[in-house]
């Protein structure tokens, strides 16, 4: 049983000081990654992840029902302050992106309904960001993702990409202080923040591996 947040009620456009819980959703009809994870200062922790699993051969309707039930589990059980999840891409196959498009749709309506701020990421985005290059393999999105996070254990593809997005937003929103300048909205902070590679921040590289080897290699996944 996960105990119930105290209120986070803020000022709009206010940028937050404390600790800040992001559920990152990497998409899929068939397999949908999550991962959840907590920010605190320059401190970066997973309190969970997983990957929503579905037989292929079920009916679109049937598996978008499912996707409703465990994104409504995940948005209840964690009480995220803010969603990130990767946005549509498209390359040839029409059908698949508006099939992606419909699963997408499911867990940024229930969080806008739930009050939960939302925010989309490119997947190029996302593997600059992570691995410092926007065309980084999925093996090396998985490996850094280990690094920063101090995880050892083995991760599935789809359960990377999503703490992967998580940590991308996690690093967005620690990084508006400091990109809020006079004249300045926390909106634009943020904006200029996700437009910056991660290379060119190597404290948060520091501050995170640093955070990881003070004893948080032992972080249980859960549901």
């Amino acid at each position: 049983m996960v105990a119930d947040k105290p209120g986070t009620d803020r000022p709009e456009g206010a940028v937050r000081t404390e600790a800040v819980t992001v559920l990152g959703i990497d998409p899929g009809s068939r397999r949908m990654g999550w991962a959840v994870v907590e920010r605190h200062g320059e401190q970066v922790r997973r309190l969970a992840s997983g990957v929503i699993r579905q037989d292929a051969r079920l009916p679109l309707v049937e598996r978008l029902g499912v996707i409703h039930r465990e994104s409504s589990v995940l948005l209840d059980t964690y009480a995220p302050d803010e969603l990130a999840i990767e946005t549509a891409f498209v390359r040839d196959n029409v059908r698949t992106a508006l099939v992606l498009g419909q699963a997408r749709g499911i867990p940024i309506g229930l969080a806008a309904a739930r009050s939960v701020a939302v925010h989309e990421y490119a997947p190029a985005l996302v593997k600059r960001h992570v691995a410092g290059s926007g065309r980084a393999t999925k093996e090396q999105i998985r490996a850094m993702v280990l690094l920063l996070l101090g995880l050892q254990e083995a991760l599935a593809e789809d359960e990377a990409d999503a703490l992967a997005i998580a940590l991308t937003h996690a690093r967005v929103v620690r990084m508006a202080p400091l990109l809020a300048g006079a004249g300045n909205t926390a909106a634009s902070a943020l904006q200029a923040a996700a437009a910056q590679p991660m290379t060119a921040t190597r404290a948060w590289y520091a501050a995170l591996v640093a955070g990881a080897a003070s004893g948080r290699r032992g972080t249980r996944r859960g549901r």
